[in-house]
């Protein structure tokens, strides 16, 4: 699905809470448009539902889960090849509050190749249960 079609579902989600499918997307994004477009319409959508939105930078996060709120949608854009190691630190720890079933959301917006990199990590098997956006 794309952008489009996935902001109903991510509504949903945030409406409904813990456990619902759209608060952990992953979304392959073509280029940067690609990538603006999925952020802003979580953004959008996630603004109108009243919670919190946080934003890191890939690249230029620390392997810190102090960096995690107890409640919020945290996007973590621009993933890319190669991988940071402190992504999937954070990735799995972000996990950690979907299963205390708190009021948080994960959106990871990356290039093919990073996500791909994300998809081969052995511990983020999780993921495989994320809903997924494929942005061109």
């Amino acid at each position: 699905m794309d952008a489009a079609e996935w902001a109903p579902e991510l509504a949903y989600s945030l409406a409904n809470g813990p456990g619902t499918p759209s608060l952990l997307t992953v979304a392959t994004c073509s280029g940067p448009a690609a990538s603006r477009e999925v952020i802003e319409t979580a953004k959008r959508v996630v603004g109108e539902a009243g919670w919190t939105v946080y934003e890191l930078v890939a690249r230029e996060v620390d392997p810190d889960p102090s960096l995690l709120r107890e409640n919020g949608f945290l996007i973590l854009r621009d993933v890319r090849q190669p991988l940071s190691p402190s992504v999937p630190v954070l990735i799995g720890a972000h996990q950690l509050l979907i299963r205390r079933n708190l009021p948080v959301g994960l959106l990871i917006v990356g290039s093919p190749a990073g996500i791909k990199a994300l998809r081969r990590d052995p511990g983020l098997g999780f993921l495989s249960r994320a809903e997924w956006v494929v942005q061109n």
